[in-house]
Order: C-alpha cells, then sequence, then structure tokens
C-alpha cells in the first residue's frame, strides 16, 4: 500500500503525473468537480494538487488528512488560505513556472494594441484592404509602459521592453526589496504617478477582496489620455463597467485582457462591443512549456511535504506562523 494519496483535482500534463508516480505516490482523480464529491475524495487524502476549482472552507475542513494543498499556478485567491492555516496545511504556488509566458502575453497584446494588428485583421478578412491609410499604429520605441506589481512575470515584462522594444520602464511594487540592481526601469512612489505618465499600464498583482476594483473609475481617470490598459494578472482587480465606459468615451484608447471579474464571462459580455479591446480567455499561462513547469512545479512542492520539508513557495506561511504563535502564547 503506497504512503500517501494526491487528489488531482483537474487534469495537469503527463510529467507532472508522472512526478507523483516516480514518487510512489498515490493518485485520486475524481469524476465529477461538484464541492461534495471534492469533500468525500479529500477526507481520504494527504495532499491535493489543484489547479483553477475554488476549494472553500467545506472542503478543507473534511480533509483531516490533508497536510498540503499545491497550486498548480501563480494565484491562490481559489484557495481558502485561513481555513488551510487553521488546520495547519500548507497552501503552495509555483510563482516561477509562468512568468515567461504571461510576459510574453502582454509583450504580444501591447504590440497587437499599438499596431492595430486585430482591427485591421478583421477589416482585410471583410475585404476592407483601404484601411491601411486609416489603421495608423504607433512605435512603441520610446514609449512608457507602466508595471503594477514587480514579481517575477513584471521583471520579465521589463526586461522585453525595455531592452527588446526600447520602451521607457516604470514600476510600482512597494513590498520590492534591492530595487537598485533593476537599473533600466524607474520606480514610482505610487500608483498614480504611474497611471499619469504611462502609455501602457500593465497590472501583475495578485487578487484579494483588498484589491477589488484596484484600477477603478478614478484611477482611469488619472490616466494618461490615449493610453491602454493590460490585464493578465486577475479580473476582479479591474472594474470592468468602468473600463467599457472609459474606452467607449475615448477617455483611454483601449485594452488587453486575459481575465475578467466573472469567469467564463457572459455571453455576449459589453467590453465585446469595443474593438479597441483584445480579449483571451484566461490563457496567457496556457503554453506547453509553462503548463508543464508548473504540473511538475506543485507535484514537487507536495513532495518536499511529505518528506518532511518546508515548501520552498508556501503562501499562507504568514498565516501558519500566527497560529504557532496563538497556540504558544
Amino acid at each position: 500500500m503506497k504512503p500517501f494519496k494526491v487528489l488531482v483535482v483537474q487534469p495537469i500534463l503527463e510529467r507532472g503525473m508522472q512526478t507523483l508516480i516516480d514518487a510512489d505516490i498515490d493518485i485520486v482523480q475524481p469524476n465529477s468537480l461538484e464541492d461534495e464529491t471534492l469533500a468525500e475524495l479529500a477526507a481520504d487524502c494527504d495532499g491535493m494538487l489543484v489547479r483553477t476549482k475554488t476549494i472553500p472552507r467545506k472542503i478543507i475542513e473534511r480533509a483531516t488528512k490533508l497536510k498540503v494543498i499545491a497550486r498548480s499556478g501563480v494565484g491562490y485567491d481559489n484557495v481558502d488560505l485561513e481555513a488551510a492555516a487553521q488546520r495547519g496545511i500548507y497552501v503552495c504556488n509555483v510563482p516561477q513556472a509562468n512568468a515567461n509566458s504571461v510576459a510574453e502575453q502582454v509583450i504580444g497584446m501591447i504590440i497587437a494594441l499599438a499596431h492595430r494588428i486585430i482591427k485591421a485583421d478583421k477589416a482585410l478578412r471583410q475585404n476592407r484592404f483601404e484601411v491601411r491609410e486609416t489603421f495608423i499604429g504607433s512605435e512603441l520605441k520610446g514609449k512608457t509602459v507602466g508595471l503594477i506589481g514587480f514579481g517575477s512575470i513584471g521583471q520579465l515584462t521589463a526586461k522585453k521592453c525595455a531592452f527588446g522594444l526600447d520602451m521607457d520602464v516604470v514600476a510600482y511594487d512597494p513590498f520590492l526589496e534591492n530595487k537598485n540592481k533593476f537599473d533600466y526601469l524607474t520606480f514610482m512612489d505610487s500608483v498614480e504617478s504611474v497611471l499619469k505618465i504611462s502609455d501602457f499600464v500593465s497590472l501583475h498583482l495578485p487578487y484579494s477582496s483588498e484589491l477589488h476594483h484596484f484600477i477603478g473609475e478614478q484611477e482611469i481617470n488619472k490616466m494618461k489620455g490615449g493610453a491602454f490598459l493590460i490585464n493578465c494578472a486577475r479580473g476582479g482587480l479591474v472594474d470592468e463597467k468602468a473600463l467599457y465606459q472609459a474606452i467607449k468615451n475615448e477617455r483611454i484608447s483601449g485594452a488587453g485582457l486575459d481575465v475578467y471579474e466573472e469567469e467564463p464571462p457572459q455571453k455576449n459580455h459589453y467590453l465585446w462591443e469595443l474593438d479597441n479591446v483584445i480579449v483571451t480567455p484566461h490563457m496567457a499561462a496556457h503554453t506547453k512549456e509553462a503548463l508543464e513547469a508548473m504540473a511538475v512545479g506543485a507535484a514537487k512542492e507536495i513532495i518536499d511535504v511529505f518528506n518532511g520539508k518546508q515548501p520552498q513557495s508556501c503562501v499562507n506561511k504568514y498565516l501558519l506562523d500566527r497560529k504557532i504563535n496563538e497556540t504558544i502564547n
């Protein structure tokens, strides 16, 4: 009998599964993503590997053997961190695994918006070759891209913009240490200062209730006229209604969006009306390379915990530490 069981909630690439198999771990896969089904299976499992499925308190509380929940990805807002910490369960992610893939998508959106590629593609398919005279784009050289949040994805995006596109890069991240080593960009002292001078504003933040509608009507009104907003981070960060009004009224020029307040978005979403908005279905991290790295990374975090090691990226460590301190005191 294998010593540990892991509930793999959603399918992952084969190398991730093989990593668990090679560690002699018993893999459990659900035939349904209903909470009740997952709760029943999790009750007999030592670990859980999840992608996008929400793991609420009611599942965690029934998983009495659970030691670790590993997220095959960067974001972790789909897992109840507090409930996990109260049970002494590690919640891990793989913050480096999809950084290059997402950064490339951000760059792709910036180029497509600046050169009106999507609009021109649609027009030419309608036999409108003459749009070449009216769809006049902009070079990116010398334009300013503002990054709000400067973790792994933000840092790679900055490099690609600065060295690949010859753009000026500014960033805001109050939590970042050792800022002096990034000598190819300028750090700003506030979000407002980034919004005011950037031709492209790109979000690189996690989502939390405190950051809900981080970019709303007031923030959009502070953006440079003619600027574009890029969001390949989390949908709830942006007030979509405010964004729609700002673009429709030509307050800003457009947006590139990979994430939405509600996923999947409603059919015929009002943002779809705007031809200067590029949309993709939360797929920035969906390259073969990134999916494989996320799956393997999450599997390795689980294996480390089973072997009595600390996980490399424990996103609820501060809550676990607080629980320990409260117990001691």
